[in-house]
């Protein structure tokens, strides 16, 4: 096996199953609508957007599990995006965004009913277990917890995928993580999102060329947790390696709320689906063959060594007899040089094509 083809495949991660949907090299992206907090604290809102999630396209829609008073102290303040200008603290910002429990086991059903994958975001042990007794199919962890080892260990003693977001990271600490992950053995169960966290992220500052890096850096699968306003983003995300795309979701960018303003409204998030999947479809896979659809042009386009005079028989040939043209289903020009001082078998006449048959 051609040594640059061994290591290409023994450096693709494995494939990782959430719920039913394979992450691979095949696959389509996974796509995330992030409700996140959009639903205000309100859980019948929170089935509006589940609901308008799944007929946008997305595979899974995704929520936060928190504590107030367990995430936030007092004094925390709320970053300027979070407020639009009002002097409230996280603590008090985020009380009014909360779900209890049992609301939250109501979402899950929901999700459920209409066919589409529960997904959280935990902030604490105890949010984690909440989330595990929901039955999500896999764990996403944000980037804030990125060097949070206790919650990571926790979320990897689930033995469920995981999705670790690394906005706002050194490299060094990216390089922790996941040296800590692949101290539990398990990488080929974690999906890094690249991410930049600031809101909205303004696209000189998306560096999509973080998501390939990644890949080749840990080998693992990768993805992008995308604060962008931008649809096109989905398919140049995915061009650059994204098998999971996440992007913030909202029935009215215009309501009050920390996130809305940058999230996709239901027609915008499935404009995105539909970006992602032609840019899967246009990427394909690495081709060691000609595709069946370049068949006939291959054919006809290509030249074949042809006799540029008549040529005849016992008469040596010399370079100036010989010359190239299409069709290329004769010999290839790479043989040209070959039959250069051979012996013609019969009269060749111009413009025929030269085969080996026809000399000596």
């Amino acid at each position: 096996m051609d040594a640059i083809l061994k290591d290409t495949i023994e450096r693709c991660p494995a494939p990782i199953c959430i719920g039913l949907h394979q992450i691979d090299s095949l696959s389509k992206p996974y796509v995330v609508a992030e409700i996140g907090v959009n639903h205000n604290g309100d859980a019948d809102q929170a089935r509006c957007l589940i609901d308008a999630a799944h007929q946008a396209g997305a595979d899974a829609a995704k929520f936060q599990v928190f504590s107030a008073g367990a995430l936030a102290t007092a004094e925390a303040q709320a970053a300027e995006y979070q407020t639009r200008g009002a002097a409230r603290s996280q603590r008090e910002m985020l009380e009014g965004l909360e779900l209890a429990p049992d609301r939250f086991k109501q979402i899950a059903k929901h999700c459920e009913s209409v066919g589409i994958a529960f997904l959280a975001t935990p902030f604490s042990i105890d949010d984690l277990q909440l989330v595990v007794d929901l039955g999500a199919p896999a764990i996403k962890l944000a980037s804030t917890d990125i060097n949070n080892f206790p919650l990571l260990d926790a979320a990897l003693a689930t033995n469920l995928p995981l999705l670790v977001s690394t906005g706002a990271s050194r490299a060094s600490e990216i390089d922790e993580t996941v040296s800590h992950i692949a101290g539990q053995d398990a990488r080929a169960r974690t999906i890094l999102l690249h991410c930049v966290s600031t809101y909205p992220t303004a696209p000189r500052d998306a560096s999509l060329s973080t998501i390939a890096h990644l890949r080749s850096r840990y080998t693992m699968w990768t993805g992008y947790s995308d604060h962008t306003e931008s649809i096109e983003v989905a398919g140049l995300a995915v061009a650059c390696g994204a098998r999971v795309l996440e992007k913030h979701f909202t029935l009215d960018r215009g309501l009050t709320g920390p996130d809305h303003a940058f999230s996709l409204t239901p027609e915008m998030f499935r404009q995105y689906v539909q970006t992602a999947e032609t840019a899967w479809r246009m990427m394909g896979q690495p081709r060691r063959d000609v595709a069946d659809v370049e068949q006939e042009v291959r054919a006809l386009a290509r030249k074949s060594v042809v006799a540029s005079r008549t040529i005849r028989r016992n008469e040596r040939i010399t370079a100036d007899m010989l010359t190239l043209k299409r069709p290329g289903n004769g010999l290839e020009p790479k043989h040209l040089a070959a039959l250069v001082g051979r012996t013609a078998r019969r009269d060749i006449a111009a413009d025929a094509q030269v085969v080996w048959d026809m000399v000596d």
